[in-house]
């Protein structure tokens, strides 16, 4: 998704792509969704719920840029910001958990208000583990395996 946009038509085009490629992303994780890969305590009646850190590793793996979050109503929540040529975009295959569309794709700060660019080393043991398991149950195999080791990199630090 880097690199690809020349004119104003074209973008709409890598726009409409990168929708596509998140709806399909999306709809395989949805099959996956459940407790186990949710985050303790904010499992909801929305399969989603409680795996917004999880897939936003996930979206890093495949698409690669940044993870992001921001505070919605009341709850931290993980999303995703890439760079398609010169357009900054923030990206979200979870937010329907707060009732907004299953995918969003929005220029960047416009998504949410306040956000903060996160690293992955903030990625945690339990969320690694979580993201991993459900890249897995989705057939992302790459993206497991890529989760998998960054998890090992994790446990193999030293404690602070």
């Amino acid at each position: 998704m880097k690199n690809l946009v020349k004119g104003s038509r074209e973008k709409r085009s890598d726009v409409d792509k990168l929708r596509t490629e998140l709806l399909e992303l999306r709809a395989r994780l949805a099959k996956s969704f459940s407790p186990d890969t949710a985050l303790d305590g904010l499992q909801g009646d929305v399969p989603s719920s409680g795996h917004c850190a999880a897939a936003a590793a996930i979206v890093l793996e495949r698409l690669g840029g940044a993870l992001i979050s921001a505070n919605v109503h009341g709850i931290s929540h993980w999303f995703n910001r890439v760079r398609i040529d010169d357009q900054l975009l923030d990206l979200d295959i979870t937010g329907d958990q707060f009732g907004y569309p299953v995918v969003q794709i929005k220029p960047a700060e416009e998504l949410y208000p306040y956000t903060r660019k996160r690293s992955p080393d903030e990625l945690n043991d339990e969320t690694l583990h979580r993201a991993a398991l459900l890249a897995r149950r989705a057939g992302l195999l790459k993206a497991a395996e890529a989760l998998e080791k960054r998890r090992q990199l994790f446990q193999s630090r030293p404690a602070i």
